[in-house]
């Protein structure tokens, strides 16, 4: 059994339901396995790891399963890579921070701070060394791989031109006696240097309309294969291999003649060149040596979010936000799995039939989703293609959003997922909506300010709201359906009576200068109270709004604070200001007995995990603070019956939280 296996079997199949594994305090699940950002094959070929907003998953390729969960104090992992002898793993973080961690004890043993998230790794063949590219325009490092102590530093070309692109990653490739490094200088150009001496091995130059995507030095190191991607004066891409000799600096091979976007080369360890020609929809596997097309798959998904070559270059993964798939030489078939990899960036929470399903939309990349809460599995999946939906309170029909902006709202049965309804008025983003009480209803909201109410009997529109002159960033229906609260990007926050279409007021936004109004954090409140007497004041637009179950209160999540506001004078009622790290809270819920009030911040810099809080609505006091997700908590829901919280990340995943004992008396 390798190291990563037995690791795993000790740590992670104890607790066969990896929905529980490294889950922050007070949650119960978790649904979603995060975005992934990279993989890296073990060396012996029988591991994959994926790193993901959440942290690393370890897979057995055999079974395509998870049998361990790694780096989940902070997450967000966007880079991971093996080191040749399998004693480590390194990882770099969207704070730039670069982890190496035994792969036996998952014990960290180097920590180097600094650098950017984009970075690429590689390990010497020998694992002695770790280098890491630089980020904008080329350049490498190299530390010690088991002290993390710095070697040397390579320095990059002339930085991108203003307007110009730059690669999403730079890469960097130890060469197999790994006394040299290969990294990419200027988008366009290749360097090699002695790693100990620093001496100029050879520079490869490009045209200046080739864009380098990947290398690979041979094993026996004379030779670096290169593939590239030409932008022609047209505009028009194509994809280009090349072989140089190092030590003659001269081109042996050019082969132009691939068909995708992309081009990803690897030697085999016996000196077989294959390249992986990636396609929209389907990889292209070519033995480059024979000019041999080895296998052909198709891959489903809008984007691909990584793909790699083991080491030995018989294997090749891709993953995308809908699935995973890995091919093998040695049986050129493809393993599929439709990973748990698919929520998406939560925009759309809500829970139906009693609380026994939970639904997530993700903004039109994997589709809305049906979650069974006890299984925790998804049930159902509709079409990708659906954006953001609300559900009508019979949980009949689901509105959604479609189109190439989300501009069209389309209405669809939802036993049978078949639509109903198609609404166009709206030229531009759907970007608010919602069903009214009573279910005769719904209301939209676009990016230009424009205000619709809609017939659900006739799916006519009956009026238009006139105020707005911007993006509507949230809207909510009173209990009754007679008022609705709406707010925009132009700092305005507005109560309508909902029959009529008049608008009743301005609810207001300006920061309170009366002290007794305000809770919450005294710190925070003495430097806005300072600001005030100062004559300065900060001006922020309203992020989401809700009317409290029983209607008497209105709640708004504004930049610093919450603000609420009696739901029939409209003045302010009272000032909820969090603390410093919880700022920002633009996902609020109201639990469904009116006592409390749920708000989700979004994160600030320095941050390890952002806030959930939990506070008593009548007077305002903290009750609770959720440590979960490592970046913006975008949507919040609570079950019918109060129990339970589900809370919508930027991270790609939902957590479930229990409520009962943090709203207990």
């Amino acid at each position: 059994m390798n190291e990563v296996s037995r690791f795993s079997e000790e740590n992670n199949r104890s607790s066969g339901d990896e929905t529980a594994w490294g889950l922050p305090k007070g949650a119960i699940a978790r649904l979603g396995r995060g975005r992934i950002a990279d993989l890296a094959f073990s060396p012996d070929g029988e591991s994959l790891a994926i790193a993901t907003t959440i942290g690393v998953w370890i897979y057995e390729l055999t079974t395509m399963e998870p049998i361990a969960l790694w780096e989940t104090e902070r997450g967000l992992v966007s880079t991971v890579s093996f080191s040749p002898n399998g004693q480590w793993i390194a990882t770099i973080n969207w704070d730039g921070i670069i982890k190496i961690r035994e792969t036996e004890t998952q014990r960290c043993t180097a920590k180097i701070q600094g650098l950017h998230y984009r970075n690429a790794l590689a390990f010497s063949s020998d694992s002695q060394y770790l280098a890491a590219s630089c980020s904008g325009y080329g350049g490498a490092y190299v530390w010690d791989a088991k002290t993390g102590r710095h070697v040397t530093s390579f320095k990059g070309g002339a930085p991108p031109k203003e307007g110009e692109q730059t690669p999403a990653r730079f890469l960097v490739h130890f060469s197999p006696n790994r006394q040299c490094l290969a990294y990419v200088l200027d988008r366009v150009e290749l360097a090699v240097r002695h790693v100990e001496t620093k001496e100029h091995i050879a520079r490869l130059k490009q045209s200046s309309r080739k864009r380098i995507q990947g290398f690979a030095f041979s094993p026996c190191g004379r030779f670096l294969a290169v593939g590239s991607q030409n932008t022609s004066s047209n505009r028009q891409s194509t994809t280009e291999l090349q072989v140089w000799n190092i030590d003659e600096e001269t081109l042996e091979m050019t082969d132009s003649d691939y068909g995708g976007d992309k081009l990803i080369p690897a030697y085999s360890s016996d000196g077989t060149l294959r390249v992986a020609d990636l396609h929209k929809d389907k990889v292209i596997l070519w033995d480059a040596s024979q000019r041999e097309q080895l296998d052909t798959f198709e891959y489903s998904g809008n984007a691909r979010n990584a793909f790699r070559f083991s080491y030995d270059g018989q294997q090749f993964a891709i993953a995308t936000e809908c699935e995973m798939r890995v091919w093998h030489a040695d049986a050129p078939l493809t393993v599929v799995s439709h990973l748990e990899h698919t929520v998406g960036k939560v925009q759309t929470l809500f829970f139906m039939q009693g609380g026994k399903t939970l639904v997530s939309g993700d903004g039109g990349k994997s589709g809305i989703m049906f979650w069974d809460v006890v299984q925790r599995q998804v049930r159902r999946t509709l079409s990708p293609s659906y954006r953001k939906c609300v559900l009508s309170p019979c949980e009949e029909m689901l509105a959604t959003t479609v189109g190439e902006n989300g501009e069209t709202i389309e209405v669809l049965n939802v036993a049978s997922g078949t639509p109903m309804a198609t609404l166009t008025e709206h030229k531009q983003a759907v970007t608010a909506f919602a069903f009214s009480p009573t279910g005769e209803h719904l209301i939209s909201g676009d990016l230009e300010g424009n205000l619709c109410v809609w017939s659900v009997e006739s799916w006519r529109k009956l009026r238009k709201f006139i105020g707005h002159t911007t993006w509507i960033t949230t809207l909510a229906f009173h209990p009754s359906g007679a008022k609705v609260a709406t707010a925009a990007r132009d700092y305005t926050a507005r109560v309508w009576d909902f029959e009529s279409g008049e608008q009743l007021t301005l609810l207001p936004l300006a920061e309170e200068s009366d002290v007794s109004l305000y809770r919450g954090d005294q710190r925070q409140i003495r430097r806005i109270l300072n600001r005030l007497s100062q004559g300065s004041s900060h001006k922020s637009a309203l992020h989401s709004i809700a009317f409290s179950p029983s209607g008497d209160i209105i709640a708004g999540g504004l930049h610093y604070e919450i603000r609420l506001w009696d739901a029939t004078t409209y003045e302010t009622h009272m000032v909820i200001v969090p603390p410093d790290g919880c700022q920002r809270p633009y996902a609020l819920i109201f639990s469904p007995c009116g006592r409390y009030l749920v708000s989700g911040s979004w994160w600030q810099e320095g941050q390890e995990r952002v806030s959930i809080q939990l506070w008593e609505v009548s007077t305002g006091k903290n009750i609770a603070t959720f440590w979960g997700h490592p970046t913006d908590i975008q949507e919040l829901a609570f079950s019918p019956d109060g129990k339970f919280l589900a809370s919508g990340s930027f991270d790609c995943t939902i957590l479930l939280w229990d409520m009962k004992q943090a709203m207990a008396p």
